[in-house]
């Protein structure tokens, strides 16, 4: 029986890399960010860990274990968040609320999870670590500006709005961009 390696060949305790995985997006360079954000969608196939400088992931295996000697939990919480994000996104039925609502509340099960793994990261890595808050919607950039985020507040959390500089479309990511943490 053959064991398939994505990426590499295995040659004793010795591996090769070979080439990318054409799966993979681009990874943020092995340097320890300011800060990083616990981020993905039902697209995304990478680590949910990015950098905060560039939002491009950080490979799981660049940090010490998560929980119970690996990172298990972190891809759990992941593949949960993605298939809530695909319900919603293909909305026409019931199930569509239910996702958004565990996506989009702090009291939510997945919130509660996503936000003890982010706390576990920030704590294993010394770096403020992020949570991000799926956001619907709004009707105006000022009005988003402006609103106040009562169940953020008194769930004991920071809100920070994060404003990017390197999209052409930065109105928009910084109306829909929010980063939860404790920092």
């Amino acid at each position: 029986m053959f064991k398939a390696f994505v990426g590499c060949v295995s040659i004793g305790t010795q591996a090769r890399l070979l080439g990318r995985d054409i799966n993979s997006e681009q990874a943020a360079e092995d340097e320890t960010p300011s800060w990083q954000v616990l981020y993905t969608t039902y697209v995304h196939t990478c680590s949910p860990l990015r950098s905060g400088e560039t939002l491009l992931p950080i490979p799981l295996y660049r940090n010490p274990p998560t929980l119970n000697g690996d990172h298990k939990s972190v891809i759990k919480w992941q593949t949960e968040w993605q298939a809530c994000d695909e319900i919603q996104m293909a909305g026409g039925c019931k199930a569509e609320h239910a996702a958004l609502r565990e996506l989009s509340e702090v009291g939510s099960d997945l919130f509660r999870r996503g936000w003890d793994i982010r706390g576990r990261i920030e704590y294993i890595t010394q770096i403020p670590t992020y949570y991000y808050l799926y956001k619907v919607g709004g009707k105006s950039l000022e009005e988003e500006k402006a609103r106040k985020c009562r169940d953020v507040v008194e769930s004991g959390c920071l809100m920070s709005r994060y404003t990017t500089s390197f999209t052409s479309s930065a109105t928009h990511a910084e109306s829909s961009l929010i980063f939860l943490g404790t920092t």
